[in-house]
């Protein structure tokens, strides 16, 4: 059963013969009821902190709840972002893998071409050089046939005869100087 103070103020006793102080049983319930009124008051503000203490928890529940779901949203975007990345990167190094292959072989076959083209060169030198020696002998032939008197070979022409055309086939070397002397 609850009292409130009105109530405890109110009460009241039968009367009896030899009975307690009438006035002191007043000022005592009123004391009583005084008090009481302030453990109610006490009671409800007590109540409203403990509702506010727990709305406030509710919220930093909710915060709390909202923190760690962001925190997994940022873990999940962090493995996605780094997965992405990791396959990207696999992706650029496969392309340049791919694209050096291209170029090494487009390298090799231009390599095989310019050799081809080198031997080529080289062959027909060596016809052009054999032409030019077969075309100097005929000439040579003509000439002494028909004019032998009057077209002697000048010496430089008779050492065309014993000329090697081999060594035309190796790069000139510059001329040698002689050391000076000390």
């Amino acid at each position: 059963m609850k009292y409130t103070p009105l109530d405890i103020q109110r009460r009241e006793f039968e009367k009896v013969f030899r009975g307690l102080e009438e006035s002191e049983v007043r000022s005592f319930l009123h004391e009583v009821a005084a008090e009481w009124e302030e453990v109610l008051a006490e009671n409800q503000k007590l109540k409203e902190e403990i509702l506010d203490s727990r709305e406030r928890l509710r919220q930093y529940q909710d915060q709390d709840r909202i923190f760690r779901e962001t925190l997994l949203q940022a873990q999940r975007t962090r493995e996605d972002v780094l997965d992405g990345a990791s396959r990207e990167k696999e992706l650029i190094i496969r392309e340049a893998q791919f694209k050096a292959e291209e170029i090494i072989r487009e390298a090799q076959q231009h390599v095989v071409e310019m050799e081809v083209q080198l031997r080529n060169l080289k062959m027909e030198r060596i016809r052009f050089f054999r032409e030019l020696e077969a075309l100097m002998d005929r000439t040579r032939r003509h000439i002494q046939e028909e004019a032998p008197d009057m077209y002697v070979p000048a010496p430089p022409t008779l050492n065309l005869e014993n000329l090697d055309l081999t060594a035309l086939d190796e790069p000139a070397l510059p001329p040698r100087r002689p050391n000076p002397a000390p």
